[in-house]
């Protein structure tokens, strides 16, 4: 089968696609159009930046080859994270300790910014603040989450340790040693926050035009054009791309294309439960991922299903055996849910920097993208949608709170995800490792 009908195959089979109810209309581009700024990709990135553009009475387009929230933004487990993968001495070592300090400090409210655009808007996206778990699966990392823990609460972070007893309690599981609990994560359901967030944008005057392929990108005499695959153009004094671990099906630049590594997610959803049952698992609201560096990621939703979520197949593959990882944890942690029909199976690409850190570049004057989220995408692409619509207009790079850096190309970028297959073995050995220690 090939990529892009695999893809359309992850996004019909999802669990949100199921429950997510009916789809803003966003028609196909059908004629020529001009726009202070146009936006490639229709994801929470792009429709969180069109959202406030629009706001500010900047006229603004987004382009969206398929429809609002099919790529990562409507597929992903729908856990509203704070926060970044560092700390902040790592981070003053990557971006240096004035940017580090306003970039961490932007990070840790990422939730509540999300939070609040959805409550200002009213979005309908079953949000629910529960928190959210980072398990520990040995004690090394109890102790390493610990000092984490230390670090957060100094900066007003409003995070604890749970004991094993705790996690049997909050999780459901004993299979963990602790974990760290950190109040402003929670839940939503992924592709209803996306329709909402581009319902949003167009009440406020955006346009949104799904179904619209851009094949085209080249500098005009007073911005970019754009061209569609069926012909049209569109011309902007600027263009944002936001197509992320999709950039490659539609390649307009190598920066997007060249520096992120995407790979697959799988997961998969129980039908509901009964109350019996979910007793004894994470309530709905609560996010919960592991610390593992192959981890797998876990929630409950509004009607009482449970949905795992791990590694599959770096080919797309929908085949039964690419659940594998997802089946095993879940019989593993839960095995009272052995044996629990399943009634959705799906995958979306995450797409990763070598860093862990988001990609926002100017690649040249009037172009710039934003990509790279790391599989923490849903609190800081919602809420960096404020910073995007600042630096489209014009506020200096030096008062933003995330970076604007010239494009970083990986590398040898060909070769990277045929290695990722290699790289899980040896992460998986280390997490095994850290278990027995």
């Amino acid at each position: 089968m090939a990529l892009l009908a695999l893809d359309d195959q992850g996004f019909k089979q999802s669990l949100w696609t199921a429950t997510g109810g009916d789809a803003p209309h966003c028609p196909p581009l059908d004629t020529d159009k001009q726009a202070d700024i146009a936006i490639v990709g229709g994801g929470f990135t792009g429709l969180s930046t069109a959202l406030h553009l629009a706001e500010r009475g900047v006229s603004v387009i987004v382009l969206e080859a398929r429809e609002p929230g099919w790529g990562a933004s409507g597929r992903n487990g729908g856990q509203v994270i704070s926060g970044l993968k560092h700390d902040l001495a790592e981070l003053e070592r990557l971006v240096g300790p004035e940017m580090a300090r306003r970039m961490i400090g932007f990070a840790d409210k990422s939730a509540d910014t999300a939070f609040a655009i959805i409550d200002r808007l009213k979005l309908d996206c079953d949000a629910v603040r529960g928190g959210w778990v980072q398990s520990a699966h040995g004690v090394g990392v109890l102790e390493d989450q610990k000092k984490k823990a230390e670090k957060m609460a100094a900066r007003g972070r409003a995070v604890s340790m749970l004991s094993q007893q705790e996690m049997i309690e909050r999780v459901g599981t004993d299979w963990y040693v602790g974990g760290l609990f950190d109040a402003a994560g929670g839940t939503v359901q992924p592709l209803k926050l996306a329709r909402g967030l581009a319902r949003a944008a167009q009440a406020a005057g955006a346009q949104i035009h799904g179904e619209t392929a851009v094949t085209g990108l080249a500098q005009a005499p007073h911005g970019w054009s754009l061209t569609t695959g069926d012909g049209m153009t569109v011309t902007a004094g600027k263009v944002l791309l936001c197509t992320n671990g999709y950039s490659d099906l539609a390649p307009l630049q190598d920066a997007t294309t060249q520096s992120v590594v995407p790979f697959y997610s799988y997961q998969m959803a129980t039908k509901p439960l009964s109350d019996n049952l979910l007793k004894s698992l994470p309530v709905h609201g609560l996010g919960v991922s592991e610390a593992r560096r192959v981890l797998s990621y876990y929630r409950i939703d509004s009607q009482g299903r449970f949905i795992m979520g791990a590694r599959g197949k770096l080919n797309g593959s929908l085949d039964d055996s690419a659940f594998d990882l997802a089946k095993q944890r879940m019989q593993e942690m839960f095995p009272r849910l052995t044996g629990v029909p399943m009634e959705n199976f799906w995958n979306g690409r995450v797409a990763v920097t070598t860093d862990s850190l988001p990609r926002l570049m100017q690649i040249a004057p009037g172009l710039g993208a934003a990509i790279g989220w790391n599989g923490r995408g849903v609190a800081m692409t919602t809420a960096t949608g404020s910073v995007l619509a600042d630096w489209l207009c014009d506020v200096p790079h030096k008062d933003l709170p995330m970076p604007i850096n010239a494009p970083r190309l990986i590398p040898f970028h060909w070769l990277k995800r045929p290695a990722s297959g290699v790289a899980v073995m040896w992460k998986s050995f280390l997490d095994r490792r850290e278990r027995k220690l």
